[in-house]
């Protein structure tokens, strides 16, 4: 990271709540398009970023489906910090899981790979990528997508504010 103060350590560096309203595309049944609420709670102790992304639907109620991102600061990398064994939503098993982001002072890149291993035996590949643009310290744009097996399954929008 390059500078004194930069906007990405406002959101990698400090525990926080962002929020903001999402629209998401699903590249199922000839495509849906999702709207609600993303909330993300990061913690930042010891080195180590603690991001949670909660979904909120339209009518106030939560997803059951909580992504969690446990990350280390390595210079201008962010790397996953620990094993990832099993998808904590699912209960299916990880394999060959590679996760790397890139981060200057007002954008933030993450790339993630991994096979899921379903109950039946069917192997996922996955792929998702999450790109964060700061506006300032305190509002982001956040954009992302999912592929499995080489196909889009969705892409996101969503304007963050940060909350406390």
């Amino acid at each position: 990271m390059n500078g004194n103060t930069n906007k990405t350590d406002a959101f990698l560096k400090n525990t926080s709540i962002w929020e903001g309203e999402f629209t998401n595309y699903v590249n199922r049944a000839g495509g849906v398009t999702q709207q609600g609420k993303i909330i993300i709670e990061t913690e930042f102790q010891n080195g180590i970023v603690i991001q949670r992304n909660i979904f909120v639907r339209p009518d106030g109620t939560r997803s059951n489906y909580v992504g969690i991102a446990r990350m280390r600061i390595e210079g201008n990398k962010l790397l996953w910090d620990g094993e990832t064994e099993e998808d904590p939503n699912t209960g299916a098993k990880i394999r060959n899981h590679s996760f790397e982001g890139f981060v200057t002072d007002d954008q933030i890149y993450i790339l993630e790979t991994y096979d899921e291993v379903l109950p039946a035996g069917d192997v996922e590949r996955r792929r998702n990528t999450t790109h964060y643009c700061f506006l300032s310290e305190s509002e982001a744009v956040m954009t992302a997508n999912v592929y499995v097996n080489d196909e889009l399954l969705v892409f996101a929008y969503t304007r963050l504010w940060k909350k406390k």
